[in-house]
């Protein structure tokens, strides 16, 4: 899979996570998940259609994704994903990383749209319908200071 498909993806995180949680991630090791696909505990999901079709799965353990929601709600304890709140502002998440990584790929005229984000809880592989179509799975770790590490699982055919 060729790196100008991903690094929009990254982008796209580390701007919106330096304006909800005032740090910019760093870039972990990229590596290429096995089949079957598993995501983490939590997982949203995002079709990608236009000038490539695919998803974007972007995945979070349960602390990760209070750290971040807490965050979002300007630092409210959040200590659990399954209430109506976190789980909107989880989806809300995938939604606004998903619409800057398609402006990033306008800018370089390529044009995408997204559908809306699925959030998921302990997904399994049959979930992800776009992960029977790929050979390789890219898997961007990104990193907070706090130990906390989100992915960005890029699925493109």
């Amino acid at each position: 899979m060729d790196a100008s498909y991903i690094n929009p993806f990254v982008q796209g995180a580390q701007k919106v996570f330096a304006t909800i949680c005032q740090e910019t991630p760093s870039l972990g090791k990229v590596f290429v998940k096995p089949h079957p696909y598993a995501a983490s505990a939590v997982s949203v999901s995002v079709n990608i259609i236009g000038a490539f079709e695919g998803e974007v799965v972007y995945s979070m353990g349960e602390a990760t994704g209070c750290f971040i929601v807490s965050s979002m709600m300007m630092g409210m304890p959040v200590d659990s994903l399954q209430d109506d709140m976190a789980k909107s502002a989880v989806s809300e998440l995938a939604n606004i990383i998903s619409g800057n990584v398609a402006t990033i790929f306008s800018g370089k005229e390529i044009l995408v749209d997204i559908k809306p984000p699925q959030l998921r809880f302990s997904a399994k592989t049959e979930d992800f319908p776009t992960a029977s179509k790929v050979s390789k799975i890219v898997c961007v770790p990104l990193k907070f200071k706090n130990g906390h590490e989100f992915q960005v699982d890029v699925l493109i055919p």
